[in-house]
């Protein structure tokens, strides 16, 4: 009797899980299945061997995402000879920056110059100061429409412009604002920085 109930719950378990599985796969391997279904229904051996194939591929990619997921996307960071790392993030899917990697930081800083490429007007800003850890400066409040660091990309990033001369700073700085939307773990020793998708 023992054993009936634990093959029931194994089976119940492999069910309840392919159709998780299932729930995760989305409209691409939704299609590629149908495609497959049409292809096997219409004998054509050529659809059918074309139809494997991309749903094949597009099976492959949805588990080397789920793996990315859990794993991490490693970030190879480059170290500005100052003690900083920095990391090159994607703008608003446009402009690239070089932003020091900085945990103390509540949110993304960029310098008033790289700013200019992105076309931001900051006359409708709220200004402002921030602290950092050479002084206080004068900033304006922006919103970033994303910021793309790797294969992992945020929406809705909260940030500052520094409007005055920041002594040698890069692009900016990475901040929490964008950190905090993921598991993070900068690794200093590695020169690396370790983002995980948040539940």
């Amino acid at each position: 009797m023992n054993n009936c109930i634990l093959c029931l719950y194994v089976l119940l378990t492999l069910f309840l899980c392919s159709k998780t599985h299932a729930e995760e796969e989305g409209d691409v391997i939704k299609a590629d299945r149908q495609a497959l279904a049409e292809a096997n229904a219409a004998g054509i051996s050529s659809k059918i061997i074309a139809a494997k194939e991309q749903l094949s591929d597009d099976l492959g990619m949805l588990e080397d995402q789920r793996r990315r997921d859990v794993e991490g996307v490693i970030i190879p960071l480059v170290p500005d000879g100052q003690g900083h790392l920095l990391a090159d993030v994607l703008i608003n899917n446009s402009v690239h920056a070089s932003l020091v990697v900085d945990t103390g930081s509540p949110v993304v800083m960029l310098t008033s110059s790289f700013i200019q490429k992105l076309g931001f007007d900051l006359s409708h800003s709220n200004m402002g100061y921030v602290e950092l850890l050479n002084g206080k400066y004068r900033a304006a409040a922006v919103s970033l429409d994303s910021i793309k660091l790797g294969d992992s990309q945020a929406h809705d990033i909260n940030a500052a412009v520094l409007l005055e001369d920041t002594h040698g700073l890069s692009d900016g700085l990475l901040g929490l604002s964008f950190l905090s939307k993921f598991h993070f773990t900068l690794d200093q020793a590695g020169q690396k920085l370790i983002l995980r998708k948040t539940e």
